[in-house]
C-alpha cells in the first residue's frame, strides 16, 4: 500500500498540469514528467513486478511507464506540435490506471504466473514485450489526442471556448497527432505480431491457433490499418476517426491488460 500511495502522489504533479492557466513547455512540465516516471520505477522496484510477469497490476504499471517515457521523450525532443498541452490529460489517465492497480494489488494472486524456459531466454520474448508496450503507449497517446479533439470540436461548434478547450492543442494538431501515433503504432505492431508467432514456435504451439490475446491484437491491427487507409484515400475526419482510434485502444486494452485480468482474477 505504501508503494501504491507513493506512486499516486508522484503522478499528481503531471495531472495538475491541466489546472495551469497558461500551459507551457517549461521546467515545471519536465519536472512533473520526471517525478511521474521516477514514481512508477520506484513502485516497480518495491513490488518486484518484472516486465515479463503475467500479472494484471504488472501490466498496468509497465504500460504506464511506457506511456510516460514516450510522452516525455516527445516533449523533450519537441515532437508533434503542442503535444505537451495533453500533459494533464495524460496524467489523469495514468492516475486512473494507478488507482486501479492499487485496488487490485490487494487481491493479486500470491502465485503470480511468469514465463518459463525456454521462452524466458528467447530473444523473441524481449522484442515482443518491447513492441507490445510501445504499441500500447502510442495507441494510448492517440486515444488521448482523440478525446482532446472531441473537447475542442464541441467548444468550437458551440462557439463557447472554455478553460478546458483553451488548454488543449488546436483542432488540426490534435487530428494530426491521433493519426500519426496510429501510423507509428501500426509499424511497431507488425513486429509485435511477428514475434508473437515466433514465440509460439519456441513454445511448440501451433501457429494456426488463435488465442484471445492474438485475436484481439489482430482485430486492433485491422482497425488501425483501416483508419489509416480510409484517412489517406478519403476525407475521413472528426468523430468517425475518433471512433476508430478509441476502438483500436479498447481492443488492445482487452488484449494486453485485459487478458491478464481475466487469467489472473476470473480464471486463475
Amino acid at each position: 500500500m505504501i508503494a501504491a500511495a507513493l506512486h499516486i502522489l508522484c503522478l499528481l504533479p503531471l495531472t495538475t498540469q491541466i489546472m495551469r492557466r497558461n500551459p507551457q513547455r517549461d521546467i515545471w512540465l519536465f519536472l512533473s514528467i520526471f517525478v511521474a516516471a521516477a514514481g512508477t520505477v520506484i513502485v516497480l522496484g518495491l513490488t518486484g513486478e518484472e516486465v515479463q510477469s503475467r500479472g494484471f497490476t504488472a501490466a498496468l504499471h509497465w504500460s504506464e511507464l511506457s506511456v510516460i517515457l514516450i510522452f516525455g521523450g516527445l516533449v523533450i525532443c519537441n515532437g508533434p506540435k503542442q503535444i505537451w498541452r495533453l500533459a494533464g490529460y495524460i496524467g489523469g489517465y495514468l492516475l486512473a490506471f494507478g488507482g486501479v492497480a492499487a485496488v487490485f494489488n490487494v487481491f493479486e494472486p500470491v502465485a503470480d504466473a511468469s514465463v518459463t524456459e525456454p521462452v524466458l531466454y528467447s530473444g523473441w520474448l524481449w522484442v515482443h514485450i518491447g513492441t507490445s508496450l510501445v504499441t500500447y503507449a502510442l495507441v494510448t497517446l492517440s486515444a488521448i489526442a482523440a478525446m482532446g479533439y472531441v473537447v475542442q470540436e464541441d467548444a468550437l461548434k458551440n462557439r463557447r471556448p472554455n478553460r478546458w478547450s483553451r488548454r488543449l492543442p488546436p483542432l488540426r494538431d490534435s487530428e494530426q497527432m491521433l493519426v500519426s501515433f496510429l501510423k507509428w503504432s501500426a509499424w511497431v505492431l507488425v513486429i509485435g505480431i511477428i514475434t508473437g508467432f515466433a514465440l509460439r514456435q519456441v513454445e511448440g504451439q501451433s501457429l494456426l491457433y488463435l488465442d484471445h490475446k492474438m485475436l484481439l491484437t489482430l482485430l486492433g491491427f485491422a482497425v488501425i490499418c483501416g483508419l489509416i487507409f480510409i484517412h489517406e484515400k478519403s476525407t475521413l475526419r472528426g468523430r468517425m476517426a475518433v471512433r476508430f482510434v478509441l476502438g483500436a485502444w479498447l481492443l488492445l486494452t482487452l488484449a494486453f491488460p485485459g487478458v491478464r485480468f481475466v487469467s489472473g482474477y476470473l480464471i486463475g
